[in-house]
Protein backbone atom coordinates (compact mmCIF):
# COMPACT_ATOMS: atom_id res chain seq x y z
CA UNK A 1 0.00 0.00 0.00
CA UNK A 2 1.22 3.34 -0.80
CA UNK A 3 2.21 5.58 2.02
CA UNK A 4 0.01 8.99 2.18
CA UNK A 5 1.79 12.68 2.09
CA UNK A 6 1.08 13.37 5.34
CA UNK A 7 1.63 17.60 5.17
CA UNK A 8 0.98 19.34 8.19
CA UNK A 9 0.95 16.06 10.48
CA UNK A 10 4.77 16.20 9.50
CA UNK A 11 4.88 19.33 11.55
CA UNK A 12 5.74 17.73 15.22
CA UNK A 13 4.37 20.58 17.97
CA UNK A 14 1.52 22.33 15.82
CA UNK A 15 0.68 18.29 14.85
CA UNK A 16 0.44 17.64 18.53
CA UNK A 17 -2.42 20.51 18.95
CA UNK A 18 -4.13 19.58 15.78
CA UNK A 19 -4.38 15.83 16.77
CA UNK A 20 -5.42 16.82 20.64
CA UNK A 21 -8.25 19.40 18.60
CA UNK A 22 -9.03 16.57 16.25
CA UNK A 23 -9.74 13.77 19.23
CA UNK A 24 -12.21 17.10 21.10
CA UNK A 25 -13.81 17.66 18.05
CA UNK A 26 -14.81 13.53 18.09
CA UNK A 27 -15.20 13.36 22.11
CA UNK A 28 -17.91 16.73 21.82
CA UNK A 29 -19.33 15.78 18.35
CA UNK A 30 -20.17 11.75 19.11
CA UNK A 31 -18.95 10.96 22.52
CA UNK A 32 -20.94 13.86 24.97
CA UNK A 33 -24.14 13.29 22.68
CA UNK A 34 -23.68 9.22 23.38
CA UNK A 35 -23.14 10.16 26.87
CA UNK A 36 -26.49 12.52 27.04
CA UNK A 37 -28.39 9.78 26.17
CA UNK A 38 -27.20 7.24 28.66
CA UNK A 39 -27.81 10.03 31.04
CA UNK A 40 -31.74 9.98 30.23
CA UNK A 41 -31.70 6.05 31.50
CA UNK A 42 -28.88 6.06 34.44
CA UNK A 43 -30.11 7.80 37.35
CA UNK A 44 -26.49 9.74 38.69
CA UNK A 45 -24.79 9.77 35.49
CA UNK A 46 -25.56 13.42 34.88
CA UNK A 47 -24.19 16.06 37.03
CA UNK A 48 -24.67 19.61 37.13
CA UNK A 49 -21.87 22.14 36.66
CA UNK A 50 -21.13 26.26 36.94
CA UNK A 51 -19.84 27.78 33.31
CA UNK A 52 -19.73 31.27 32.74
CA UNK A 53 -23.15 31.98 31.50
CA UNK A 54 -24.56 29.33 34.45
CA UNK A 55 -25.54 26.08 35.34
CA UNK A 56 -25.50 23.14 32.50
CA UNK A 57 -26.14 19.49 32.75
CA UNK A 58 -23.03 17.53 31.82
CA UNK A 59 -22.54 13.41 31.71
CA UNK A 60 -19.41 12.10 30.15
CA UNK A 61 -17.94 8.49 30.74
CA UNK A 62 -18.60 5.74 28.06
CA UNK A 63 -19.51 8.00 25.24
CA UNK A 64 -16.22 10.22 25.90
CA UNK A 65 -14.51 6.87 25.82
CA UNK A 66 -16.06 5.34 22.94
CA UNK A 67 -15.15 8.57 20.62
CA UNK A 68 -11.75 8.68 21.73
CA UNK A 69 -10.92 4.97 21.32
CA UNK A 70 -12.69 5.77 17.38
CA UNK A 71 -10.23 8.96 17.11
CA UNK A 72 -7.31 6.36 18.11
CA UNK A 73 -8.65 4.19 15.33
CA UNK A 74 -8.93 6.74 12.25
CA UNK A 75 -5.47 7.71 13.38
CA UNK A 76 -3.80 4.43 13.14
CA UNK A 77 -5.78 3.65 9.68
CA UNK A 78 -4.61 6.82 8.82
CA UNK A 79 -1.16 6.12 9.10
CA UNK A 80 -1.34 1.98 7.92
CA UNK A 81 0.87 0.26 7.19
CA UNK A 82 3.47 2.55 8.51
CA UNK A 83 2.02 2.69 11.92
CA UNK A 84 1.55 -0.73 14.06
CA UNK A 85 -0.67 0.93 16.87
CA UNK A 86 -0.99 2.07 20.48
CA UNK A 87 -3.27 -0.01 22.29
CA UNK A 88 -1.38 -3.30 22.35
CA UNK A 89 -0.40 -5.93 24.66
CA UNK A 90 3.36 -5.36 24.33
CA UNK A 91 4.88 -3.58 27.36
CA UNK A 92 1.51 -3.64 29.39
CA UNK A 93 2.77 -5.16 32.46
CA UNK A 94 5.92 -3.22 32.42
CA UNK A 95 3.98 0.18 31.89
CA UNK A 96 1.84 -1.09 34.78
CA UNK A 97 4.81 -1.36 37.08
CA UNK A 98 6.33 1.16 36.13
CA UNK A 99 3.00 3.08 37.35
CA UNK A 100 2.17 0.59 40.63
CA UNK A 101 4.51 2.75 43.29
CA UNK A 102 2.57 5.97 42.15
CA UNK A 103 -0.80 3.80 42.33
CA UNK A 104 -0.14 2.46 45.94
CA UNK A 105 0.52 6.30 47.26
CA UNK A 106 -2.84 7.59 45.14
CA UNK A 107 -5.06 4.98 46.22
CA UNK A 108 -4.09 5.48 50.02
CA UNK A 109 -5.05 9.68 49.86
CA UNK A 110 -8.44 8.82 47.87
CA UNK A 111 -9.45 5.93 50.55
CA UNK A 112 -9.16 8.93 53.29
CA UNK A 113 -10.89 11.03 51.20
CA UNK A 114 -13.98 8.64 51.15
CA UNK A 115 -13.09 8.08 55.08
CA UNK A 116 -13.50 11.66 56.15
CA UNK A 117 -16.12 12.98 53.34
CA UNK A 118 -17.74 9.87 52.58
CA UNK A 119 -18.92 8.41 49.14
CA UNK A 120 -20.90 8.28 46.46
CA UNK A 121 -21.83 5.67 43.84
CA UNK A 122 -18.79 3.22 43.17
CA UNK A 123 -20.11 2.27 39.51
CA UNK A 124 -21.24 6.21 38.67
CA UNK A 125 -17.47 6.69 39.49
CA UNK A 126 -16.25 3.62 37.43
CA UNK A 127 -18.29 4.76 34.60
CA UNK A 128 -17.45 8.76 34.83
CA UNK A 129 -13.82 7.88 35.54
CA UNK A 130 -13.94 6.36 31.64
CA UNK A 131 -14.16 9.86 30.47
CA UNK A 132 -10.69 10.95 31.32
CA UNK A 133 -9.14 7.69 31.64
CA UNK A 134 -9.76 7.03 27.88
CA UNK A 135 -10.06 10.80 26.54
CA UNK A 136 -7.10 12.93 28.04
CA UNK A 137 -4.90 10.07 27.69
CA UNK A 138 -5.67 9.93 23.75
CA UNK A 139 -6.01 13.42 23.59
CA UNK A 140 -2.96 14.38 25.62
CA UNK A 141 -0.48 11.80 24.95
CA UNK A 142 -1.76 8.84 22.23
CA UNK A 143 -1.86 10.79 19.02
CA UNK A 144 0.25 13.39 19.70
CA UNK A 145 3.14 11.74 21.16
CA UNK A 146 3.12 8.96 18.70
CA UNK A 147 3.47 11.36 16.01
CA UNK A 148 6.20 13.42 17.15
CA UNK A 149 7.80 9.96 17.53
CA UNK A 150 7.13 9.43 13.62
CA UNK A 151 9.18 12.25 12.61
CA UNK A 152 12.24 13.01 15.37
CA UNK A 153 15.40 12.36 14.06
CA UNK A 154 17.99 12.86 16.98
CA UNK A 155 17.07 10.92 20.62
CA UNK A 156 17.89 14.40 21.97
CA UNK A 157 14.33 15.70 20.83
CA UNK A 158 12.58 13.07 23.13
CA UNK A 159 12.41 15.46 26.37
CA UNK A 160 10.83 18.06 24.28
CA UNK A 161 7.64 16.16 23.73
CA UNK A 162 7.83 14.45 27.21
CA UNK A 163 7.90 18.29 28.65
CA UNK A 164 5.05 19.32 25.73
CA UNK A 165 2.59 17.04 27.05
CA UNK A 166 2.96 16.84 30.53
CA UNK A 167 3.04 20.63 30.77
CA UNK A 168 -0.46 20.98 28.76
CA UNK A 169 -2.24 18.78 30.60
CA UNK A 170 -1.37 20.03 33.79
CA UNK A 171 -2.00 23.33 32.54
CA UNK A 172 -5.52 21.96 30.87
CA UNK A 173 -6.87 21.75 34.56
CA UNK A 174 -6.83 25.36 35.20
CA UNK A 175 -9.94 25.43 33.12
CA UNK A 176 -11.78 24.16 36.76
CA UNK A 177 -11.77 27.72 37.72
CA UNK A 178 -14.22 28.28 35.30
CA UNK A 179 -16.51 25.71 35.96
CA UNK A 180 -16.96 26.86 39.75
CA UNK A 181 -13.61 25.12 41.58
CA UNK A 182 -11.63 27.11 44.34
CA UNK A 183 -9.22 28.86 42.56
CA UNK A 184 -6.23 27.92 44.98
CA UNK A 185 -7.46 24.27 44.90
CA UNK A 186 -7.20 24.53 40.84
CA UNK A 187 -3.70 25.51 40.90
CA UNK A 188 -2.89 22.84 43.39
CA UNK A 189 -4.46 20.28 40.92
CA UNK A 190 -2.77 21.65 37.97
CA UNK A 191 0.55 21.55 39.57
CA UNK A 192 -0.58 18.22 40.52
CA UNK A 193 -1.39 17.22 37.04
CA UNK A 194 1.77 18.51 35.71
CA UNK A 195 3.33 15.68 37.85
CA UNK A 196 1.12 13.20 36.94
CA UNK A 197 1.63 13.76 33.46
CA UNK A 198 5.46 13.57 33.53
CA UNK A 199 4.78 10.07 34.98
CA UNK A 200 2.02 9.18 32.33
CA UNK A 201 4.15 10.15 29.51
CA UNK A 202 7.07 8.38 30.71
CA UNK A 203 6.04 5.16 30.55
CA UNK A 204 4.46 5.66 27.33
CA UNK A 205 7.46 6.77 25.71
CA UNK A 206 9.26 3.77 27.31
CA UNK A 207 6.90 1.14 26.49
CA UNK A 208 5.28 2.50 23.01
CA UNK A 209 1.92 1.45 24.91
CA UNK A 210 -1.17 3.61 25.91
CA UNK A 211 -3.00 1.07 27.95
CA UNK A 212 -1.05 1.04 31.09
CA UNK A 213 -1.63 5.22 31.82
CA UNK A 214 -5.49 4.63 30.38
CA UNK A 215 -6.20 2.09 32.97
CA UNK A 216 -4.10 4.22 35.83
CA UNK A 217 -5.61 7.05 34.90
CA UNK A 218 -8.70 5.98 34.68
CA UNK A 219 -8.46 3.92 38.45
CA UNK A 220 -7.29 6.97 39.40
CA UNK A 221 -10.17 9.21 38.19
CA UNK A 222 -12.56 6.06 39.48
CA UNK A 223 -11.33 6.26 43.29
CA UNK A 224 -11.64 10.26 43.68
CA UNK A 225 -14.95 10.21 42.15
CA UNK A 226 -15.98 8.00 44.53
CA UNK A 227 -15.99 10.48 47.23
CA UNK A 228 -19.33 12.22 47.61
CA UNK A 229 -18.33 15.70 46.80
CA UNK A 230 -16.68 14.92 43.84
CA UNK A 231 -19.33 12.69 42.55
CA UNK A 232 -21.66 16.05 42.95
CA UNK A 233 -19.26 18.34 41.79
CA UNK A 234 -18.04 16.11 38.55
CA UNK A 235 -14.41 16.12 39.63
CA UNK A 236 -14.33 20.08 40.37
CA UNK A 237 -12.22 20.45 43.46
CA UNK A 238 -14.17 22.86 45.86
CA UNK A 239 -11.10 22.79 48.23
CA UNK A 240 -8.91 20.78 49.75
CA UNK A 241 -8.75 17.83 52.69
CA UNK A 242 -6.54 15.55 54.53
CA UNK A 243 -6.56 12.73 51.80
CA UNK A 244 -5.93 15.24 48.85
CA UNK A 245 -2.76 16.46 50.24
CA UNK A 246 -1.73 12.44 49.95
CA UNK A 247 -2.55 12.59 46.52
CA UNK A 248 -0.57 15.69 46.02
CA UNK A 249 2.44 13.52 47.78
CA UNK A 250 1.58 10.97 45.29
CA UNK A 251 1.93 13.83 42.20
CA UNK A 252 5.04 14.90 43.36
CA UNK A 253 6.61 11.23 43.66
CA UNK A 254 5.22 11.21 39.70
CA UNK A 255 7.38 13.75 38.76
CA UNK A 256 10.47 12.41 40.60
CA UNK A 257 9.85 8.76 39.08
CA UNK A 258 9.01 10.16 35.64
CA UNK A 259 12.83 11.96 35.67
CA UNK A 260 14.13 8.40 36.92
CA UNK A 261 12.23 6.71 34.08
CA UNK A 262 12.95 9.65 31.23
CA UNK A 263 17.10 8.83 32.37
CA UNK A 264 18.89 9.87 28.70
CA UNK A 265 20.38 6.13 29.34
CA UNK A 266 17.09 5.09 28.41
CA UNK A 267 16.63 6.94 25.12
CA UNK A 268 18.25 4.29 22.38
CA UNK A 269 15.73 1.99 23.52
CA UNK A 270 13.22 5.04 23.69
CA UNK A 271 14.14 5.10 19.89
CA UNK A 272 14.07 1.54 19.39
CA UNK A 273 10.81 0.64 20.66
CA UNK A 274 9.09 4.06 18.50
CA UNK A 275 10.74 2.60 15.50
CA UNK A 276 9.42 -0.68 15.68
CA UNK A 277 5.70 0.84 15.94
CA UNK A 278 6.22 3.31 13.15
CA UNK A 279 7.97 0.25 10.76
CA UNK A 280 11.45 2.11 10.26
CA UNK A 281 15.10 1.91 10.96
CA UNK A 282 16.57 3.48 14.17
CA UNK A 283 17.84 6.75 13.77
CA UNK A 284 21.62 6.64 14.07
CA UNK A 285 22.30 6.85 17.87
CA UNK A 286 24.75 10.49 19.44
CA UNK A 287 25.55 11.30 22.48
CA UNK A 288 23.63 13.42 24.99
CA UNK A 289 25.10 16.70 25.99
Amino acid sequence: MKKRNHKILDHTIISYFLLAFFVQLIDEGLGIRIDRLIGNYLPGYTFETKTLTGTVDVAMGIGVAAAALLAALLFKLWFRPEFNGCLQKDGLKEGLLMLLPFLVIHYAGSIVSWITLGTGSIVIALIRGMAPGFGEEIVFRGLGVANYMRKIKSKRQIKVIFWLSSIVFGLIHLGNILMGGDPVSVVIQAVYAIGVGMLFGAVYLRTGNLWPTILGHWSVDAFELIRVDLTSSGGVMTGMGIGDWITIVAGAFAAFWALRLMNPKYYDGIMEIWAAKWNKETPENEEIA
